[in-house]
């Protein structure tokens, strides 16, 4: 039997090359490069120009006394201050105290020819408790008399630098636009009422594993587990929300929009790193009425403060709340136009194939028309 032999290199088939893929237009690929970059831009802008120089304006303390012994040591507060503090005079230290209590004031000075002191209250705001503390300190030392510091509302030892609501306010927020965004590009060929279900059932995940891990784990909001998760829900639904219902209309640009709204802008309005008083104008013109402002408000009353008056906080976020069913009901009619736009550009389709058929069987026009709607009726 003869040897097998190798056939002639020259025969061999030649080895069959895919054809490389047509690279992706760089117009395309600069349009995605454009909003992280804007994003970063965003953010440099929020925090830096948050945070990088505090400086008070209008923190509102008072000195404690007649009007005979207190008006002129405020006259002097103000005119040492200008418009870092806005000084103000109480009666008595019980009421100096009631409006420590009940978020009126960041500081309450008691003058004394021997021993002075301060009233603060570090849970109200850690960077405004530290600024009536300087002040005053260095007010007492112009007199060569030393300043007793009173916390009548502290820190609890769990929450040694005030920021516990704040990260959790952080934590919350991120995981919510996040899977905002996954509901509106994964979800987005669902019907509205399943999207709608997907919505709220995140929330309720997001808010109480988070709230578990918060109070389980690192001992936080001790005693108000049960209001601390209704407003966690609340808040986590409304970011879902607006979430859900403008990644309809942004598209790709939601992760740009949801960062710029729920982190650079929101993050730093809410008052949690720095107090209002203690930020530009513009942060403290946005904390009147931003998500997490209104937030840490209610967060602020439950956990220390449960005298003072939370409306502030409620209306806030009742307005989101609103302006989240706003962007649900407009997704919902974005949605049911696309359809309609879709079954009339079927019904078109299906029109010209019955006149096609029409020409082609030879039926009549009202023959072939009959045809169509008892295909319809069958299906």
């Amino acid at each position: 039997m003869p040897a097998c032999t190798a056939p002639h290199p020259l025969l061999r088939k030649a080895p069959m090359h895919r054809a490389a893929p047509e690279p992706v237009p760089m117009r395309t690929v600069i349009s995605h490069v454009v909003p992280p970059i804007l994003m970063g831009l965003v953010m440099t802008l929020a925090y830096l120009g948050g945070f990088h120089k505090p400086e008070p304006h209008g923190v509102p303390v008072a000195v404690v006394g007649s009007a005979a012994t207190a008006g002129p040591v405020a006259a002097q507060i103000r005119s040492a201050t200008g418009d870092m503090l806005d000084v103000v005079t109480v009666p008595s230290v019980d009421a100096a105290k009631e409006q420590l209590t009940t978020l009126h004031i960041s500081g309450a000075y008691v003058p004394s020819k021997t021993h002075p002191t301060l009233l603060a209250a570090t849970a109200e705001a850690p960077s405004n408790a530290q600024l009536v503390k300087d002040v005053f300190t260095e007010v007492a030392a112009k007199q060569d008399k030393p300043l007793t510091v009173t916390d009548v509302v502290p820190l609890t030892t769990q929450d040694p630098l005030g920021q516990n609501a704040f990260f959790y306010l952080v934590t919350l927020s991120v995981a919510s636009y996040a899977t905002a965004i996954a509901i509106g590009a994964a979800g987005s060929t669902r019907r509205f009422r399943e999207r709608l279900g997907l919505l709220v059932g995140a929330a309720f995940v997001i808010s109480t594993a988070e709230l578990a891990f918060a109070t389980v784990l690192f001992d936080m909001f001790g005693g108000h587990g049960g209001p601390v998760w209704a407003v966690s829900f609340l808040y986590s639904l409304i970011v879902l929300g607006i979430g859900v219902g403008l990644h309809t209309v942004v598209g790709r640009f939601s992760t740009l929009l949801f960062s710029a709204m729920f982190v650079a802008l929101n993050f730093t309005s809410s008052g949690g790193v720095l107090a209002a008083e203690m930020q530009p104008g513009f942060f403290g013109w946005l904390n009147a009425f931003w998500i997490g402002g209104g937030f840490l408000d209610v967060m602020r009353h439950l956990v220390y403060f449960p005298h003072a008056s939370v409306t502030h906080g409620v209306w806030v976020l009742t307005g989101w709340f609103l302006f989240g069913c706003a962007c649900l009901a407009l997704s919902h009619h974005i949605h049911w136009r696309r359809e309609l736009a879709e079954a009339t550009a079927d019904d078109h389709q299906r029109l010209r194939e019955t006149l096609r058929r029409l020409g082609q069987d030879g039926l009549t026009r009202e023959q072939a028309l009959e045809l169509e709607l008892q295909e319809d009726v069958a299906v």
